[in-house]
């Protein structure tokens, strides 16, 4: 080594290290909730059959109990039980029941089920058999819901239902509307009649609204119903949705949103229908009045 080489020696000070903060552990704790969540869902959905998949689709499709849905309303008797949920996730003990009781129920639903079955296919027999009225088929929608036996007469941009903006009914309408009536005539259920409109609505000054248009159209269809041969203490209510409840939602000015929708109501449905009506009792208001005076 030469003299005029020189050595250099690094020394690198190492320094301690930083703690590092716990904000990165919330945020994987959110991750893994929010998968698990999701994996626990495709285990239910999992287990699920087409007819129950349908019956969660109904449930959700509609939030009122006049036009069904979806749903729409449609509870549990056995709510706040152990079991006897429409998804069976396994290690529990149904509550205790009576054998009776269970067998009863269970027989009266599968009768109503087959009475509004009959009447759907002799509606459709009915409607098939008359000439003018078969070239309506397109228009007219019949299901079986949660709520019960739905019939929907949907209007046409070549076909309308109703005169424009009035409630006066087309002759073809009235008929159908008269032939649904003698069908319906055999029923011992409540039934419900629900008008609907599109979004095209009135003159901003207007006090005439889709509001008033819908009611008077479930108004003018209940008269033709009980022209059919509908007793008059079947119809448990008729009213105006306006355009809240499209039928097409994607298009709130689609022509089939006009339409008259009648359900036969199940039990079910009925005993809901009947629990939002009620008014209260005297001897409630009596002992409500008489706590605020005090």
């Amino acid at each position: 080594m030469s003299d005029d080489e020189s050595i250099i020696i690094k020394r690198l000070n190492k320094c301690p290290h930083v703690a590092h903060g716990g904000a990165w552990k919330i945020a994987f704790a959110d991750f893994m909730t929010a998968a698990m969540a999701f994996f626990l869902m495709l285990w239910i959905l999992g287990g699920v059959n087409d007819e129950e998949m349908k019956a969660m689709a109904e449930f959700f499709r509609d939030p009122t109990v006049i036009d069904a849905s979806p749903s729409t309303l449609v509870e549990s008797k056995e709510a706040g039980q152990t079991a006897d949920a429409m998804i069976d996730m396994g290690g529990f003990k149904d509550a205790p029941k009576s054998a009776e009781d269970g067998e009863g129920e269970g027989a009266g639903k599968a009768q109503e089920m087959a009475s509004l079955e009959a009447m759907k296919a002799a509606l459709e027999q009915r409607i098939k058999e008359n000439a003018e009225l078969n070239q309506l088929k397109e228009q007219l929608k019949i299901d079986i819901t949660p709520n019960g036996l739905q019939i929907q007469i949907l209007d046409d941009r070549k076909r309308p239902m109703f005169g424009s903006g009035v409630d006066l009914p087309k002759e073809y309408a009235a008929n159908l509307l008269r032939e649904v009536g003698a069908v319906l005539a055999f029923s011992q259920n409540k039934i419900s009649i629900a008008g609907h409109t599109d979004s095209s609505g009135y003159h901003a000054s207007s006090e005439y609204t889709n509001w008033e248009l819908s009611s008077d159209r479930a108004n003018a269809a209940r008269r033709l119903l009980l022209e059919g041969g509908v007793n008059s203490d079947k119809i448990a209510q008729a009213v105006g949705m306006a355009d809240t409840v499209p039928f097409d939602k994607e298009n709130p000015y689609n022509p089939r949103n006009r339409r008259i929708s009648i359900i036969v109501l199940n039990k079910e449905a009925e005993a809901r229908l009947r629990s939002l009506s009620d008014a209260p009792q005297v001897e409630d208001l009596t002992s409500q009045m008489n706590l605020l005076a005090h």
